[in-house]
């Protein structure tokens, strides 16, 4: 089996016959020492030397030149084009009908400049909460938003049948429109800014709360427990202002309760949906999922791979490097066992035989 066969559909951006290191001996070298726990260009290098002999006879790769320097190593991430190198990742996916897909952006903080607020590097991430996979990434410019990103993302994929999930600055009939003439239906949250639509669906929910259809869940962890009453309405008749959102069927209200040492707060959400489906449990389940790009990808990415430390900006180094990590994470996913991804870095750093089982997962 050739472990790294899916990095065939990526064409070299280097220059013909002035090449000391093969393209994919260079990829190979970056996934792998990704997987085992290196989170900088340096220490991928270093990784590389104490594991040439591995990497020649057990992986079968030539590095007939060595392990290639660093600045070699960056110059290739700030070449490559993502969208070829992002196939490794599609490779890993099924269909999305009837899956939750959600949208959500991320900063590269290591990248924000001295006395300023945001950094000028952010990745736009689409991530399947069924499969734990992450695809379709696009970069954020520093004078963007997300979204400005969303309609070139949703562009880029086939989100034919999925359920698309989004925060509030996705709020615009204009995405919401582009999202169902894609052929899926949409859970997206409403903000204030969209005025009188707010006022409209707020009005229209809390005036009949008592007599919708509802879910309540209760959880009790981290020292605090969650009261959640989501509450749908169908009926859309008497909110005019819903002319202007395409597909719109469903409103959505959740509501609340935290309970902890210092005391009770309340919150509200409200949410606009496509979907037809009658059962509130429905909509707790989707927006409940949709912080799984937070907990399971952003979380994951800045706690273990340690991006937001990651200083690349120049070129595509910085995107092609997130891609990489999402391919390691998705691998290091699939391994059953209910032990840290920290920990499961750790091993495939000591242990060549599981490092290579987490290879032929690909």
């Amino acid at each position: 089996m050739d472990l790294f066969a899916p990095f065939a559909e990526v064409t070299d951006p280097r220059v013909v016959g002035r090449c000391s290191h093969q393209l994919l001996d260079m990829l190979a070298l970056l996934l792998c020492a990704t997987l085992a726990g290196c989170d900088d260009i340096p220490e991928i290098c270093d990784y590389g030397r104490a594991r040439l002999s591995f990497l020649r006879t057990e992986l079968n790769l030539p590095f007939a030149n060595g392990i290639p320097s660093p600045d070699t190593l960056e110059r290739l991430l700030q070449r490559l084009n993502p969208q070829q190198l992002e196939g490794v990742l599609r490779r890993c996916a099924t269909s999305l009908v009837g899956q939750q897909l959600c949208l959500d952006g991320k900063e590269h903080r290591a990248t924000t400049p001295a006395g300023q607020r945001h950094a000028p590097f952010q990745t736009l991430s689409a991530w399947a909460v069924a499969q734990g996979l992450s695809f379709g990434q696009v970069p954020i410019g520093a004078k963007s938003n997300e979204k400005t990103a969303i309609p070139a993302l949703l562009d880029m994929l086939d989100v034919t049948g999925s359920i698309v999930t989004i925060d509030a600055i996705a709020c615009q009939p204009t995405l919401v429109a582009q999202v169902v003439e894609a052929g899926a239906d949409y859970v997206i949250a409403l903000k204030k800014n969209a005025k009188t639509l707010y006022e409209q669906a707020q009005h229209h929910l809390l005036s009949r709360a008592p007599h919708l259809p509802t879910h309540v869940s209760r959880e009790l962890a981290h020292g605090r427990g969650e009261v959640r009453t989501v509450r749908i309405s169908q009926d859309l008749d008497l909110v005019e202002a819903r002319a202007a959102w395409t597909g719109l069927h469903t409103l959505v209200l959740v509501e609340t309760e935290r309970h902890t040492a210092r005391g009770c707060t309340r919150t509200q959400r409200l949410y606009l949906s496509s979907l037809t489906d009658p059962d509130p449990a429905t909509y707790a389940r989707l927006v409940r999922g949709h912080w799984a790009i937070e907990n399971q990808l952003h979380w994951q990415l800045d706690l273990t791979f340690h991006e937001d430390r990651s200083r690349l900006r120049t070129g595509h180094a910085a995107l092609n490097a997130n891609i990489l990590r999402k391919t390691a994470l998705h691998l290091l996913a699939q391994d059953p066992r209910p032990i840290s991804f920290k920990r499961k870095r750790k091993q495939a750093a000591y242990d060549n035989h599981y490092l290579r089982s987490l290879l032929q997962k690909a």
